[in-house]
């Protein structure tokens, strides 16, 4: 709230949530578009469903590995007392954050909430990578 951080304090943890969701979507999409061309070029898998919902699958594991431990970077600093004027009191940065927390619980505190993050991600993964051949297929945009 503003009473606590002031204006400052309502873009706690900005930097984080973008480096979050750079790495979400770095895995999704490289993922997805790896394991597909994988299993058409090395399986007798055809460009369907079927190929979707693998490639879906491996892409929606990698965004968790990879956006899990941001998510406990963000989570800290957005959650982190604040000074009068936002400053955090406990982290400078969100590279500070990870050191600490690497430092004082080990390197799998990062991974803190893994199974619901993916658990999250892996429907919601299926579901527009699914939709999104489906679309491609309709307007007729070829695969590769």
């Amino acid at each position: 709230p503003i009473s606590r951080g002031g204006i400052r304090g309502l873009w706690a943890g900005w930097v984080p949530n973008v480096q979050r969701a750079a790495l979400v979507n770095m895995g999704d999409l490289t993922t997805y578009d790896s394991v597909k061309h994988f299993l058409l070029r090395n399986t007798r898998l055809k460009d369907n469903s079927i190929c979707h919902s693998i490639a879906s699958a491996a892409s929606g594991v990698v965004a968790a590995i990879l956006g899990t431990p941001a998510d406990v970077i963000k989570s800290r600093i957005m959650n982190q007392p604040r000074d009068k004027h936002g400053r955090g009191l406990l982290y400078k940065s969100s590279t500070d954050c990870l050191i600490q927390a690497i430092q004082r619980e080990g390197f799998m505190s990062l991974y803190k909430g893994f199974l619901p993050n993916w658990m999250r991600m892996a429907p919601w993964s299926l579901v527009f990578w699914l939709t999104y051949e489906q679309i491609r297929r309709i307007i007729g945009v070829s695969s590769f």
